[in-house]
């Protein structure tokens, strides 16, 4: 009987730091930034030109085999990417390089992020290519 308060207090603070210590552990990956810029009826803008790439900036280290992107154009029609590839300055940014030049209009990127530790989270943004 003696002993229970101590009990008690070291399983609240032994639970507190489990609980501290594993957040980082189950955080997903957020998109930061893109590039070309998301647009929105309230502050459209055009995509700066020339356009030779997309860029992803996401908050986690990715695992760079799960995740990916596809472009489509206003009409649904999928648009070539190259290569996906990870920043090699930066393993929180996806690349993936335009095989040619985009048509004025408006574009979808859809994309699927796997965090290093394994929590996948999957979006979608548009941007606007000026003539």
């Amino acid at each position: 009987m003696r002993f229970k308060p101590f009990r008690t207090a070291f399983l609240v603070v032994a639970t507190a730091a489990l609980a501290l210590a594993a957040g980082p552990a189950f955080a997903h990956a957020k998109l930061l930034s893109e590039v070309p810029a998301a647009v929105d009826a309230a502050t459209p803008a055009p995509a700066p030109a020339p356009l030779t790439e997309l860029r992803l900036v996401f908050s986690e280290q990715l695992n760079f085999a799960f995740s990916k992107l596809k472009l489509t154009d206003a009409a649904g029609k999928e648009v070539a990417l190259g290569a996906l590839a990870l920043d090699p300055k930066d393993d929180k940014t996806l690349l993936a390089p335009l095989t040619g030049a985009l048509p004025a209009g408006d574009y979808t990127v859809d994309w699927t992020a796997v965090s290093a530790d394994g929590h996948k989270t999957t979006g979608t943004y548009t941007f606007k290519v000026a003539q």
